[in-house]
């Protein structure tokens, strides 16, 4: 089997090119061929997953859910049949789809189990936001509430106190963002169509889920799954942060969320729009921050990936 290991040199504070020299190592003493190739700049990781195609079986990314989000849009570019499977070496802060296809979340440790594994097929969403170019994502889309915390971490580790406080403990730095966003005293409000139908006229937050995984070992939508063609949408319209915090916990603990609180409705195309007069949409997939939009439409392309891993009945 042939693999290629694709990572950005200053993730972990530089600790990702040592890393990924062990994971190389690993994979030769394993019996297997592998290369490394590293990122340069932004986008790049998409531009090399395409790049290597044809040289190797699979693809596997060092990194988050963010980076394996790119290596998924260089896949995407290519014809099915020329598409190399794709791995994830988890080495990011909420490793979603490392969660979701039950792979250790040590990326060395991990090796033995991709080595090992077979593949599912992943359906892959398309967000296109006011009409432009098509966005990957491999886990979710979120709006409002879910973006806005986002938004602060993005704004938080611009500045150097928060910089530092996210290389000490990105977890309290996203508890604290949380909170904030959760007090937050008059949320935007957005809507809510499924398959053409309005299901929310002011939602305040919005998740549509391609996993059940949501943040780490969280779950909103336990009933979502990669590979049945469909988003399960969770939305809240009550903007009481006891109501937030409730969902939260919930949420965390895995347990049901009573319709009281949200609902959770499923489709193959959703849309999300900013009420008239509103703000634009906050908004992010698989945790990356997005430029704003009035409106965004989703969709699924069933099955267009084969992930390495595993997913639990």
């Amino acid at each position: 089997m042939r693999y290629a290991v694709l990572y950005n040199p200053i993730a972990g504070r530089g600790r990702a090119v040592q890393v990924a020299g062990s994971v190389r190592a690993r994979l030769q003493a394993l019996g297997h061929g592998a290369l490394e190739r590293r990122s340069e700049r932004a986008g790049h990781i998409r531009e090399l997953a395409a790049e290597v195609a044809g040289e190797v079986d699979r693809v596997l990314v060092l990194g988050g859910d963010g980076s394996l989000r790119e290596a998924a849009a260089g896949l995407l570019e290519l014809d099915g049949a020329d598409r190399p499977e794709l791995g994830v070496l988890p080495f990011g802060t909420g490793n979603v789809v490392a969660r979701e296809l039950g792979l250790p979340l040590d990326p060395v440790v991990a090796i033995d189990a991709i080595a090992a594994a077979g593949v599912v097929d992943w359906d892959v969403g398309l967000a296109r936001a006011d009409g432009g170019a098509a966005e990957v994502f491999l886990a979710m889309a979120g709006f409002g509430f879910d973006a806005g915390i986002s938004a602060r971490i993005d704004a938080a580790r611009g500045r150097r106190l928060g910089a530092r406080w996210y290389r000490w403990s990105a977890n309290t730095l996203y508890g604290w963002c949380g909170l904030r966003e959760l007090l937050r005293l008059a949320p935007p409000r957005f809507e809510v169509a499924i398959g053409g139908e309005v299901r929310a006229s002011r939602a305040v937050s919005a998740i549509a889920s391609n996993t059940r995984t949501y943040g780490k070992s969280m779950w909103l939508s336990p009933g979502a799954r990669p590979d049945d063609g469909r988003l399960d949408v969770h939305v809240r319209e009550r903007a009481n942060p006891l109501v937030g915090a409730a969902v939260l916990a919930l949420a965390q603990l895995q347990r049901p969320i009573s319709s009281r609180l949200a609902t959770d409705t499923s489709g193959a195309r959703a849309r999300i729009a900013s009420t008239s007069g509103g703000p634009p949409l906050t908004w992010q997939l698989d945790g990356d921050r997005m430029d704003a939009a009035r409106e965004v439409q989703l969709e699924v392309s069933p099955r267009a990936l084969r992930l390495i891993g595993s997913l639990a009945s």
